[in-house]
């Protein structure tokens, strides 16, 4: 498999997990509730599922330098998304809205680097 397709299968499942995600934060955010834990299930599944794509990629058929930049952008990302769903369990708010705002950073940009690794 070449890394062009492994590239755009991940970024549809990084786009539908990022909007599963702004769906969850919409929700906690908004009406100061917890989202369903089926949406957070389903977020942190797709994610890991376009980060195996990723790294077998890596490891078999090499990926393009922005590429594993943006693999390990996702993966600080993804260890951001762990603290997050622990987090909410913390005595000060502001914390969790700042590691939130760390993962969503982290994410957008390792997203934005995949997303511009083929052009290149």
């Amino acid at each position: 498999m070449e890394p062009a397709r492994l590239i755009h299968a991940s970024l549809w499942l990084l786009a539908v997990a990022a909007t599963i995600g702004i769906v969850m934060a919409v929700i906690r955010f908004a009406k100061g509730k917890a989202p369903p834990v089926i949406l957070s299930k389903a977020h942190g599944f797709l994610n890991c599922s376009a980060m195996a794509l990723l790294v077998y990629g890596w490891a078999t058929v090499g990926l393009p330098t922005l590429a594993s930049i943006a693999l390990v952008l996702l993966l600080v990302a993804a260890a951001g998304g762990l603290t997050v769903g622990q987090a909410w369990r913390w005595k000060h708010s502001h914390q969790v809205e700042l590691v939130l705002f760390a993962h969503l950073s982290i994410a957008a940009a390792g997203y934005f680097l995949l997303l511009a690794a083929p052009l290149t």
